[in-house]
């Protein structure tokens, strides 16, 4: 019997070229050029314009409850709206503007004014600034859906877009020390960089090719199957909650500077400890796409945080004293957090085509909301958490500010130990994460209409 033409038209299915690829990895540049930015030094941004801790806390909390808003209402939007040019292109061409503007105004606050007119421009440029957020962050990752049906060619692109997240985060943590004081402070920076990023978002708004289309007469989703397709979804409920309790704990990236501060004794120092922890994670990145094609990746991701939860606890014996011997126990750490933070987001897709099986809805835009909303929300609850613990162990606000004593010893535990116990929480919750790579495949082919259910049920065994 021949094979049926998959939704690319093609029998073989579709495969996406190089300028595609390398255009899809530098529009992960740009963006996590922005996103980095804020997920590391926003708290220390708003602090050194003398909001307090405790404030700073307050204020990226109520931030969020905006994004628990705009995200799904966004991703319902994306899966409503059809363009002739694509389903998700058009949505990036829109980002293009929004998120260098609503970045810009972030890092504005004018340093005279008062606590409370610093706090009120806070909250509102940061609404601005997640909501054009959203605008990037659904389309860019629902686009592998539309580039091709293949699932490693899948994973290939999202670990594609994973590792130049990487190098972009790479390059903020080492830079932006040193170039905030070399050209003038926060808002020069702030402008620099977002040039440097929207260059590099323009290119796949114009070669992307959205080859997937949805089959002819699908009918338009209605809010009902929304929810059905989100409360019937249980393994992006599962995953997503594990990853939400390691990310919001993982307060490393977001204390690094004040540990460099403190602990260390130079700020400048954060340069050296990022390159640590930044070398082996790129190295373990590249190796994602090879490693997936022979081990299932959800195996890769669990084992390799076993091995970086076992890793943190001995950089927490380590001490920071001692900084040669420290640096070495952060790159081991760093090299199975590599493949971990690679390997994170590509279960999205997977969950996107296990809620398509299940309920029958196709929903690409609402399952990558859910992503883009854990990324943002884990990332100000990270902030929120680092804040806390700051103004739990005594944190004097001010970039020029004396702690008191025994400070830096409070915050090595704070800055170790509440990652590490996030992750072994996290790991409780992996357990019940039944979906792997060959059941994946095998339900993308059925909602393609590649081979019918009856077939599919018999090569899964109807367990999911």
């Amino acid at each position: 019997m021949a094979r049926n033409k998959n939704r690319s038209g093609h029998p073989d299915g579709a495969l996406t070229s190089m300028v595609e690829r390398g255009s899809y990895g530098l529009y992960f540049v740009g963006q996590n050029i922005y996103y980095q930015l804020l997920a590391i030094f926003i708290i220390v941004y708003f602090m050194d314009v003398g909001i307090p801790a405790l404030t700073v806390s307050v204020v990226i909390l109520v931030v969020k409850i905006w994004d628990a808003i705009n995200d799904p209402i966004f991703g319902g939007i994306v899966d409503r709206v059809k363009f002739k040019k694509g389903k998700f292109v058009p949505w990036l061409r829109i980002s293009l503007f929004a998120i260098p503007v609503a970045t810009v105004l972030i890092f504005a606050i004018p340093e005279g004014a008062s606590v409370g007119v610093k706090v009120a421009w806070g909250i509102v440029a940061y609404v601005l600034w997640d909501t054009a957020y959203t605008i990037c962050d659904v389309p860019i990752f629902g686009l592998v859906t539309t580039l091709t049906d293949k699932l490693q060619e899948r994973t290939t692109l999202m670990a594609i877009g994973r590792v130049a997240a990487m190098f972009a985060g790479a390059a903020v943590a080492v830079l932006v020390p040193g170039l905030r004081t070399q050209i003038g402070g926060w808002l020069p920076m702030a402008i620099l960089l977002s040039v440097i990023a929207l260059i590099t978002m323009v290119p796949i708004c114009f070669t992307a090719k959205e080859r997937i289309r949805p089959p002819a007469g699908e009918k338009e989703i209605s809010i009902r199957e929304m929810f059905k397709f989100l409360t019937h979804n249980k393994y992006m409920l599962i995953i997503y909650g594990a990853l939400l309790i390691s990310s919001t704990t993982s307060i490393t990236n977001t204390l690094g500077i004040i540990v460099c501060r403190y602990n260390l004794g130079d700020e400048a120092l954060m340069v050296t400890v990022s390159a640590a922890m930044i070398v082996p994670s790129i190295i373990a990145g590249v190796l994602v796409p090879f490693l997936t094609k022979r081990f299932d990746k959800f195996k890769i991701f669990v084992w390799s945080t076993v091995i970086a939860t076992v890793a943190g606890g001995l950089v927490y014996f380590v001490g920071y004293e001692n900084l040669t011997l420290l640096l070495i126990v952060v790159a081991i750490r760093a090299f199975p957090i590599g493949f971990t933070t690679v390997l994170m987001f590509m279960f999205t897709p997977d969950c996107a085509e296990y809620g398509h099986y299940v309920t029958g809805v196709r929903a690409i835009g609402i399952a990558f909301s859910v992503q883009t909303f854990f990324a943002k929300f884990s990332a100000a609850l990270t902030a929120s958490v680092a804040a806390l613990c700051l103004s739990l162990i005594g944190y004097v606000e001010g970039a020029n500010a004396t702690q008191a004593a025994g400070f830096n010893d409070k915050l090595w535990a704070v800055y170790i130990i509440v990652p590490t116990v996030g992750s072994l929480v996290s790991l409780f919750a992996l357990r019940f994460y039944k979906l792997r790579d060959k059941t994946v495949q095998v339900m993308t082919m059925a909602n393609a209409g590649e081979i019918t259910r009856e077939e599919a049920e018999a090569q899964i065994g109807g367990k999911y």
